[in-house]
């Protein structure tokens, strides 16, 4: 019975909820830009567009939890940012993926 349940307090599970990734630019300035997601077993997730300046827009749903690396690639300089997509009760998640004036990139 031990090894069975062996594995039933690791991380969060795979199918919580439905997470839509929001992918915003705050610069003046059209970007391509490819978000990666990974976990300890490699990528599990990725999208690309190039999105106008000032505008925001949705990329494929993202529906998993637990702690993953977040890589935006904006223009080809690459961020990697360590990100904990949590369960939550609301229908849909939004996760905002945003791209500052100065380039940066932020995750939350």
């Amino acid at each position: 019975m031990l090894v069975v349940t062996a594995g039933c307090s690791g991380p969060l599970s795979d199918t919580d909820t439905s997470r839509e990734l929001k992918l915003v630019n705050q610069d003046n300035t059209d970007h391509a830009v490819v978000v990666e997601i990974s976990d300890e077993t490699g990528l599990v997730y990725s999208d690309g567009r190039t999105i106008e300046a000032e505008t925001d827009l949705n990329l494929a749903e993202f529906n998993q939890t637990g702690e993953f690396d977040v890589k935006v690639t904006v223009d080809g300089n690459s961020t990697t940012i360590t990100h904990t997509f949590e369960s939550t009760d609301d229908a849909i998640h939004v996760t905002n993926i945003g791209i500052s004036n100065d380039g940066t990139v932020r995750v939350g």
